[in-house]
């Protein structure tokens, strides 16, 4: 590791001297360089002004190769399918861009790690000297959390520049203060609210009715992990656990009041949130991504909120981290892991982006956006009224990370293609025309072959 220490030393000090706009890096046929492929999955998955610093201060030891598998079909399908065949051939590049959440050119982080074709970042971490541990036992440059809730069997296989966490939230005196709860519990308290409640809504989609396939897709997202043992290639969807959650759902509305009453997104935001205050709607389905939305949020709907999460019963806080922005893995079989982690590591060190909504993971900017939420005023838009939020208190931040600091789940361990197996055999139950055994057994059956077809 000496020679990845003197690297080190040397890009921090030319990282700070070159100028902000950087000068394209030429690569040239040098056998004496070494050539690390890059393989890029989606439009924004790399920083080229960073890229090209790299290049141009490792020149004549290592340079970094872009290969865009993004162009070459519509929506990066075949060219996902290309880096898989090529990776399981042995002839994967170096340093992987893993997609973006959400969308088909997300590879299957899980499947990779587990088959042997991704290098294990743990130790990389833990040996850095400005993100590993510190006199107190904590990481001093990145958020633990996160990454840990991405490990596999104790090996994290990728890194990321930002999170979004995402959870149910409620009035803290309707469904209490107790992170973690099962599908029967949610559905006593709903009973006990006054006519004319629903359990949730979404007004920013308000004039699309499918409140069923948000909800179930998030609950995907979050844990459909539970359901799946890739080693043995089994599945556990015909279980109680999943078909409480598959009967959860269904009683959510098929619409809502919103789409019936109101004549555009704005009218909706605000009636949505004038339900909250009321009553009416007993939880929302949150995705936090900044600080100003802890802040401008629910306490104000809900007098008091509690981060109750999603009823999976599975010992959990029911919440989940989503990695948003560039998420890179490193092969195994790289040929210069000390550079190739040299490069990675930047994405905790480089400026706000503003353009992803999201918390850094590196504590440089996660600290400077927290200084700045716990002393500025904040203003925001809720329906047509602008109000104004005093700045965040110390205990609530303390109650914001412990949440965070007991979520354990990602995303980032979700198999894209399977959520989608899965949403399409749920929907004729959701629109009445199946019922649950024939949907279980026909999403067992599905999910099976295809992990067995994949592991």
């Amino acid at each position: 590791m000496k020679r990845f220490w003197v690297f080190l030393l040397t890009a921090a000090l030319a990282f700070t001297a070159c100028s902000a706009g950087g000068q394209k890096a030429v690569l040239e046929a040098d056998p004496g360089v070494t050539t690390l492929i890059y393989a890029q999955l989606s439009a924004n998955g790399v920083n080229q002004e960073v890229l090209n610093k790299f290049n141009l201060e490792h020149k004549g030891e290592v340079q970094i190769e872009v290969r865009d598998y993004t162009k070459l079909s519509e929506g990066g399908k075949q060219g996902v399918d290309l880096l898989m065949t090529e990776i399981t051939a042995g002839r994967g590049p170096d340093i992987i861009e893993l997609g973006t959440s959400g969308e088909t050119s997300q590879l299957s982080y899980r499947r990779l790690a587990e088959q042997g074709y991704l290098e294990d970042l743990w130790p990389y971490i833990e040996e850095d000297p400005g993100l590993g541990r510190g006199e107190n036992g904590l990481l001093k440059g990145v958020l633990e959390a996160p990454l840990q809730a991405a490990k596999i069997n104790g090996g994290l296989y990728a890194i990321f520049e930002k999170v979004q966490l995402h959870t149910l939230v409620g009035a803290k005196s309707v469904v209490g203060d107790h992170p973690g709860w099962t599908p029967e519990e949610l559905l006593n308290i709903f009973a006990a609210m006054p006519d004319g409640s629903v359990i949730l809504e979404d007004y920013h989609n308000w004039k699309d009715p499918s409140v069923k396939q948000r909800f179930f897709t998030s609950l995907l997202y979050g844990f459909s992990d539970l359901f799946i043992d890739w080693e043995e290639g089994k599945c556990f969807f015909d279980g109680d656990r999943f078909r409480s959650l598959l009967e959860l759902t269904s009683c959510l509305p098929d619409q809502h009041d919103l789409e019936r009453v109101c004549a555009n997104q704005l009218e909706a935001q605000s009636e949505h949130f004038n339900r909250l205050r009321d009553g009416v709607v007993m939880l929302e389905d949150a995705g936090f991504g900044h600080w100003g939305e802890w802040r401008t949020r629910y306490d104000w709907f809900f007098g008091e909120s509690s981060y109750v999460g999603y009823p999976v019963d599975d010992g959990s806080s029911g919440s989940y981290f989503e990695p948003v922005g560039i998420k890179l893995a490193m092969s195994s079989t790289c040929r210069d892991k000390e550079a190739a982690w040299l490069y990675m590591r930047q994405m905790y060190n480089l400026p706000v982006n503003y353009e992803i909504r999201g918390f850094h993971v590196g504590k440089t900017w996660y600290r400077t956006e927290l200084r700045a939420a716990m002393t500025d005023l904040c203003y925001t838009r809720i329906g047509t009224e602008i109000i104004q939020f005093l700045p965040l208190t110390r205990k609530e931040h303390a109650r914001i990370q412990e949440l965070c600091d007991s979520t354990a789940r990602s995303s980032l361990l979700v198999d894209q293609e399977l959520v989608d197996l899965v949403m399409e055999a749920a929907g004729p139950y959701f629109a009445g025309d199946k019922t649950l055994d024939e949907t279980v057994r026909l999403i067992q059956s599905r999910a099976e072959l295809y992990v067995n077809e994949n592991r």
